[in-house]
């Protein structure tokens, strides 16, 4: 009688500006983490209008408005700004039915609310035409006190700052995008403000929040990052807030708007089915960053390992599948933290003395923040590391249980640990993908 071999089955992942092909038992795979794509909607710009004017618990914008109204309008630095400018012109859309509705271009003032992000092109991707249209563009600067204006506290004992051209403003609008963040559960909604016109030190108070036994990723009722940034959005007086919900190829598929708490809370069940899959924990998840993500170490750590941690039961293993060739990171140090210690170095520290390095703000939070998330998931989990670039030494040094060259290699280890019927689930985002995760719930 003829012995059949498992029946395999074969992904090919991002690796190394290429793809390697991995075969796994399919009968020990349980769920493929994957992007729900949906079609675009046919005419943005009609979209966009009717999400004006008919918003979630709020009137519609022309009624907010006024004739000579000094009005604030906020993109985000995540596919909003080319939505706005230089690849739908969507911000002319937004600016026509202000005209319409008595405000002049040159009452507008335009921002970049990047918080405490890079610029990362703004001008290019937002465009001259538009930045030419208003009377005036502003790119937030979170560590420039000239720009900002105190504004209140929240119950969470954060002093709020916030960008001098928003606070003096008559109407604040946002537009954003929803997709899962560790950083408030979910981009979109209030956030906007805070972190997106923020303060350094207000964005900072707001981050050490992340400090937690679990993960917040998928959170957003319950979630303290969240709730801080919502009522910092209150204090920055968020009055109306546009958000999209896209597909793989950053077309919108849905818009929703209104009051930024409801609108936000209202588009979630339809943003956790694009960017969530359901299943039940399993013992070994096979993770890769996504395309490009996995050429340094450091750039596929975040939100993957999270979305990792809650795929796994809690004696699982993570088999991370990065090549890192080139290294660490891009930079010898990786991300900026501080004149006495690299990222490289802080990731080698305990989650405890990361989180002790961001109570005394002792180097750049975000860099913190991200590290101690990713750190958090090293400890508590399993985390196997398929890669080129990083040698198994210079890996558990880092927190990794080891560094192997192959999957199969990792699968190996995986099974002593939790054995040969160990069940498995799979996730491998391409492109903006990056971010699915397991389903959640809050």
């Amino acid at each position: 009688m003829a012995i059949r071999a498992p029946r395999t089955k074969t992904f090919r992942v991002p690796w190394a500006g290429a793809e390697r092909e991995i075969a796994i038992a399919a009968d020990a795979i349980r769920a493929e983490i994957a992007f729900t794509d949906l079609p675009p909607v046919p005419d943005p710009a009609a979209a966009l209008l009717r999400a004006l004017e008919e918003p979630i618990g709020r009137p519609p914008l022309a009624e907010i408005v006024w004739p000579g109204a000094k009005v604030a309008l906020l993109t985000g630095d995540r596919m909003t700004d080319l939505m706005l400018g230089s690849r739908d012109g969507l911000g002319h859309v937004i600016l026509d039915y202000l005209n319409r509705a008595g405000v002049r271009d040159e009452d507008v003032t335009l921002v970049f609310a990047c918080g405490t992000h890079p610029h990362r092109n703004a001008d290019e991707k937002i465009g001259p035409k538009l930045i030419n249209r208003v009377g005036r563009y502003i790119k937030h600067l979170s560590s420039d006190q000239d720009q900002l204006r105190f504004v209140g506290y929240t119950r969470s004992c954060n002093a709020v700052w916030l960008n001098q051209a928003v606070v003096e403003a008559d109407v604040v609008i946002g537009v954003g995008e929803i997709s899962p963040n560790t950083h408030g559960g979910w981009c979109g909604g209030g956030k906007m403000i805070l972190p997106g016109v923020a303060g350094q030190e207000t964005v900072e108070h707001n981050h050490r929040m992340l400090m937690r036994s679990d993960t917040p990723l998928g959170l957003a009722d319950g979630n303290p990052l969240r709730i801080d940034m919502e009522e910092g959005a209150d204090l920055g007086r968020l009055a109306f807030k546009i958000d999209v919900l896209v597909n793989s190829a950053q077309q919108i598929v849905a818009i929703y708007s209104g009051d930024f708490r409801r609108e936000h809370r209202a588009a979630l069940p339809q943003a956790r089915e694009i960017w969530m899959t359901k299943l039940d924990p399993v013992d070994v998840a096979i993770y890769a960053p996504g395309d490009g993500r996995d050429h340094y170490l450091e750039s596929s750590l975040f939100i993957t390992l999270d979305s990792a941690y809650l795929a796994t039961k809690a004696d699982g293993v993570i088999i991370l599948v990065a090549s890192a060739v080139g290294g660490y990171a891009r930079d010898e140090g990786g991300l900026p933290y501080s004149e006495q210690l690299t990222s490289r170095q802080l990731l080698q520290l305990p989650s405890q003395d990361i989180a002790r390095e961001m109570i005394g703000s002792r180097g750049n939070l975000r860099t913190a923040s991200i590290l101690f998330a990713a750190k958090r998931v090293l400890e508590q989990r399993t985390v196997i590391l398929v890669s080129e670039g990083i040698e198994p030494a210079e890996a558990r040094a880092l927190g990794f249980a080891d560094s192997v060259r192959t999957v199969d290699a990792a699968l190996e280890r995986a099974r002593v640990i939790k054995g040969t019927d160990a069940t498995i689930a799979t996730c491998f985002p391409r492109g903006i993908q990056w971010r699915i995760m397991p389903w959640r719930e809050g």
